[in-house]
């Protein structure tokens, strides 16, 4: 067990310098532009969309291009899959992957619909036919996208680079549901941390409030404790490992 903690600090310091990378561009960027809170707020919204679509995408892609070599693993969970011919079973993992993407691309975008919302009220910027309160509720949704990503591609590129080991390295079915796990829960934090440390930093700064606000925050967002980043050692993330998993748990049990 000590050898096995012992293995995974590498692990840890290599994800935290990709999560200070990733800060770093952020707040250079964000610094140089001169955002405002508001723009933070969207940029936000905007690495953690970014970020549940790349979840979503990636466990897709690995689950049809490792159908066949995981097969075993399958199995081991469901037997009655040791009937089906390989083509057939590759077949049916491209259709569970696509429905499985479709269906969490959607359910991602309805939340960020819905975030967006509340954004367009509390955190209004221009142009306001697209981020004020009636411009994105009655917007097609990737325009609005698209016009961040235009603006602060950096912060869009910094959660990319921060959380890549969470795209190669965990289990692709379970990284369909690591968004709710990590950057949702990222993003409730910072929006209830955020009129606090914006009235403390004006109480200290005045006029010049708003940049040390966005650089506290956005240290916040990419260098929180994260349980699931700091699970990069989990390389396995195939059927086999799960299937190994439950058995030893039903031994266990037994």
């Amino acid at each position: 067990a000590g050898q096995a903690r012992e293995g995974t600090r590498p692990v840890k310091r290599a994800h935290k310098l990709y999560a200070v990378a990733g800060f770093g561009l952020s707040a250079a960027f964000a610094l140089s532009r001169g955002w405002t809170l508001p723009e933070f707020c969207w940029s936000v919204w905007l690495a953690g969309l970014v970020y549940a679509w790349s979840c979503v995408l990636t466990a897709a892609l690995q689950i049809i291009l490792t159908a066949r070599s995981g097969k075993p693993g399958y199995e081991r969970l469901l037997p009655i899959l040791r009937h089906m011919r390989p083509d057939v079973f590759l077949l049916a993992m491209i259709a569970a992957a696509a429905a499985v993407g479709l269906a969490a691309f959607y359910l991602y975008g309805f939340l960020f619909a819905f975030y967006g919302i509340f954004l367009s009220v509390f955190a209004a910027m221009e142009p306001r036919s697209l981020f004020g309160p009636d411009g994105f509720i009655n917007s097609d949704f990737f325009t609005p996208a698209f016009y961040l990503l235009a603006r602060f591609w950096p912060m869009a590129l910094g959660v990319l680079i921060a959380g890549w080991e969470d795209f190669l390295r965990r289990s692709p079915w379970r990284r369909v549901a690591l968004p709710m796990q990590e950057e949702i829960v990222r993003m409730h934090v910072l929006t209830l941390t955020l009129p606090f440390l914006s009235l403390l930093a004006w109480a200290l700064f005045g006029e010049r409030y708003q940049s040390i606000a966005i650089v506290v925050l956005m240290g916040m967002f990419y260098l929180f404790p994260s349980g699931a980043h700091g699970g990069g050692a989990e390389s396995g993330g195939t059927p086999d490992r799960e299937a190994r998993e439950m058995q030893a748990g039903r031994t266990t049990g037994s």
